[in-house]
């Protein structure tokens, strides 16, 4: 039995490519029935995002790898030509490890990243109710869900966001307390005020404008946060009433300038306000910054706090790491100690035959009057005498040939002390 890993990820196939092996929910169910159909195939599993499509298998012989990459390229419509300098191949421990790296976030584009482990268990439960997740690709599992906890508990992969809209956000802290009697102008529709205003929802701020030229648009996001949407015309007017002023637009204008802010801050009694300007070209003056009362920071400054948050999680990452090598033995420990389950099983069947016939002997004798201190020794003699029997056929049979080797593999197993 081996454990094998077939896949691609972002490090060796550009997006193109991994666009052409990437499946879906309902062709990954596909795939594991096919999978499990095929002889050699015990165990399967699909993990695929747009930054990897991986196959997980328990397989009976390594040799048969090559055989189902063959054949999930025929599946895509690909050849063996097409990407096989993009396709990685791993085994056994190779597997364990690349698979906690993974859930881990220490294989992401982003480091620490925690997506991939929702991805992850989802792809579990689908290969689970699929019925292709047997006992080793399950234990395989459980070590790295439990690992990619135990690495976000006791490390700082993920302590610092390396996501604009987070670290803009995050930012607040530093300034106030409490958003719970704030207001947050937000200005712009696109991908980053949509985060950052359902980051500032979940600080409990208390009011949230989204400004745009189109106001339906603004008023989409607005809607998800329980905010308020206007327009570009009417947002120099709500500038009064916020204490955290972030925009995102595209365009060759400033749209908010000195005078504005001004106005604004003599209005506000010189409350000061937060300004996040993530804008390319710049979307507020750059005289504003000189203004008292005015924290305003740009595009590169928060790329400055990106980088240095990215070195701290690097640091964790090889924290992490240490953590990951752990777990890897403790599988493959667990992985070994499995061939030797079934005859330890059998053992132990036997063991308990001889206790329950010597019981069932003893139990007799008591039942017909015979005395209980009598039946208690005769049946510590019958348990030593049937428990012993096997291995001093075995020891005596070594003896005879001279086999010291199996006279020191049966005190091994027995812990006999052969100097007694």
């Amino acid at each position: 039995m081996s454990l094998v890993t077939i896949g691609m990820n972002h490090k060796t196939a550009s997006l193109d490519i991994r666009e052409k092996i990437s499946v879906d929910k309902d062709e990954s169910h596909i795939i594991l029935k096919k999978l499990q159909d095929m002889p050699l195939v015990d165990e399967a599993f699909i993990l695929s995002t747009c930054n990897r499509t991986e196959l997980y298998l328990e397989i009976d012989d390594l040799q048969y790898v090559e055989n189902i990459s063959d054949w999930l390229l025929r599946h895509k419509g690909l050849t063996p030509e097409d990407i096989s300098e993009n396709m990685y191949i791993y085994s056994d421990s190779f597997v364990v490890r690349h698979a906690l790296n993974v859930a881990c976030g220490l294989d992401s584009m982003v480091i620490g990243e925690s997506q991939i482990l929702r991805q992850f268990k989802d792809a579990f439960s689908e290969a689970s109710n699929a019925g292709t997740i047997g006992k080793n690709l399950n234990r395989l599992f459980q070590y790295a869900f439990s690992t990619a906890k135990e690495v976000r508990t006791d490390t700082n992969i993920s302590a610092n966001s390396l996501s604009i809209a987070n670290v803009a956000v995050s930012l607040t802290d530093q300034f106030y307390d409490n958003l719970s009697n704030k207001n947050a102008l937000l200005i712009g529709a696109g991908e980053t005020i949509n985060i950052t205003a359902k980051n500032l929802r979940k600080k409990n701020i208390k009011d949230i404008f989204i400004a745009n030229r189109t106001i339906d648009k603004a008023k989409i996001i607005a809607d998800e946060v329980s905010g308020n949407a206007l327009s570009l015309k009417d947002m120099p007017e709500k500038i009064k009433d916020s204490d955290i002023i972030i925009s995102a637009v595209s365009g060759n204008v400033p749209l908010i300038g000195k005078g504005a802010i001004e106005t604004a801050l003599k209005r506000r009694k010189h409350k000061p306000i937060y300004m996040v300007d993530l804008g390319v070209p710049r979307n507020i003056e750059t005289e504003v910054k000189e203004l008292k009362d005015i924290f305003l920071y740009t595009l590169d400054n928060i790329q400055d706090l990106i980088k240095k948050n990215y070195k701290t999680r690097e640091t964790a990452a090889v924290d992490a790491q240490h953590i990951v090598n752990s777990k890897v033995d403790e599988y493959m420990n667990w992985r070994k100690s499995q061939s030797a389950f079934s005859i330890i099983k059998h053992y132990r069947d036997d063991c308990e035959e001889i206790r329950e016939n010597c019981l069932n002997k003893s139990l007799n004798q008591l039942r017909l009057g015979k005395d209980p201190e009598d039946v208690i020794n005769q049946l510590s003699i019958n348990l030593t005498s049937k428990l012993s029997h096997k291995p001093t056929l075995a020891l005596n049979k070594a003896g005879q040939t001279n086999n010291r080797k199996l006279i020191n593999l049966v005190c091994d197993i027995f812990l006999i002390n052969k100097k007694k």
